[in-house]
């Protein structure tokens, strides 16, 4: 006969092994399963009315261009609310155009009317979104080519990522100066210059409006009056900027025309505010302020342009190709910021600005000045100019 300790003692034992059990189904429950427990979204720090913007882990979304409906005060005192990221700004890795000669000169006129049309003419401006446009291309989430990424979404017109492209700023013909130094500044772009203080910024706006991706990014730089952004995490580190430009540019028909790059017309000729072509001024010679014309040794400027510090010669082909660094030097001594262009045949010197990048093809030399760079260098055509160092030669004519 069972005695009443014997029962209780076999109560215990069954509560236990039921514990015991119930302990190991927990267990297998929480541990024993690959697939992770559920996570609530995480939370943007700020958002604006009308939208809600998904977190991803996948290569981000492109959002198209929409603006919170702000006033531009309005918008100024919003986005001075939003902080700079914490830490130090790590800057891209440089990029270097790869491809032939014709991809070259459409991937270098699709930046420069990025860089005027978005900047305005302003140099450092114009060097920061050179440095978006190439961020974009070398990320995973944006096209391949230099002009795929200048006009993404432009034949929607509200997906066009830099609104000159959808919005009739083409039908503007730029003025001979500002394309020539967007397509410097461009040029130099696709040589490998870093502009640093954007670093890894994919996005950016001007101060006065608030687009809705906005928030949903990291604020990293200020270039008065734009702001910069990158994604946050790792899409936003140079890591991610690994994916190379594949060439094969296809160039926008209105770039391409004041470009001087539709087959088969000549190059950028300015227009009055009829659309009638201007005369082509015949070669002429000008002086240069503050320079003796027996400085020049033999060297004719053909075009100037004082205000911008850029200078077109003819130069003497029977002098001392070393004499030209010279005659770049004296010309720009005085100057912050200066171009110095030049070639040696008469045939080959541009008659007006600005100078297309066909006519770059037959340069012979170039010096520049950029205070910007704090730099100052010659650069001779080295298939027909010997240099001892490669980094005189200009780029795709070095050995």
């Amino acid at each position: 006969m069972t005695t009443r300790v014997d029962r209780l003692a076999l109560g215990g034992f069954l509560l236990l092994g039921l514990a015991i059990l119930i302990a190991i189904v927990a267990l297998s429950i929480g541990f024993g399963s690959s697939a992770p427990l559920p996570r609530k979204p995480v939370p943007i720090a700020r958002s604006l009315p009308g939208k809600r913007i998904v977190p991803t882990t996948a290569p981000p979304p492109v959002e198209p261009i929409e603006y919170a409906d702000m006033s531009a005060d309005e918008a100024r005192a919003f986005n001075a609310t939003v902080p700079l990221v914490a830490g130090r700004l790590v800057p891209a890795p440089p990029f270097r155009f790869a491809g032939d000669p014709a991809d070259r000169a459409r991937a270098t006129a699709c930046l420069a009317a990025a860089v005027l049309f978005e900047a305005g003419d302003d140099p450092a401006g114009e060097a920061a979104v050179a440095q978006v446009v190439l961020n974009r291309l070398r990320h995973p989430a944006f096209p391949k080519t230099v002009c795929g990424v200048v006009f993404q979404g432009s034949e929607r017109h509200t997906g066009c990522q830099f609104t000159f492209t959808c919005d009739g700023a083409l039908a503007r013909t730029p003025a001979p100066a500002a394309w020539a130094r967007a397509t410097a500044i461009a040029a130099h772009a696709l040589d490998g210059r870093v502009v640093k203080e954007v670093g890894t910024a994919t996005h950016y706006h001007a101060d006065y409006v608030v687009p809705y991706w906005g928030p949903s990014l990291a604020k990293i730089a200020v270039v008065a009056p734009h702001i910069f952004y990158r994604w946050p995490g790792r899409w936003g580190l140079p890591a991610s900027f690994v994916a190379a430009g594949r060439g094969s540019e296809s160039i926008d028909p209105r770039v391409a025309a004041f470009a001087g790059l539709v087959p088969g017309t000549a190059p950028f000729v300015p227009r009055d505010d009829d659309g009638a072509p201007l005369p082509q001024p015949p070669l002429q010679q000008h002086f240069v302020t503050g320079v003796p014309e027996s400085a020049l040794h033999g060297a004719v400027v053909r075009l100037k342009d004082e205000e911008a510090g850029q200078y077109i010669l003819q130069l003497n082909p029977s002098a001392n190709p070393g004499s030209y660094a010279v005659l770049g030097f004296t010309i720009c001594t005085r100057k912050p910021d200066c171009i110095v262009m030049g070639w040696t045949s008469v045939d080959e010197v541009p008659r007006a600005f600005p100078i297309t990048p066909i006519a770059l093809r037959s340069l012979a030399f170039l010096y520049r000045r950029s205070s910007i760079l704090q730099t100052a260098a010659p650069y001779w055509d080295c298939r027909r100019f010997h240099r001892s160092l490669a980094a005189q030669c200009l780029p795709g004519t070095g050995k």
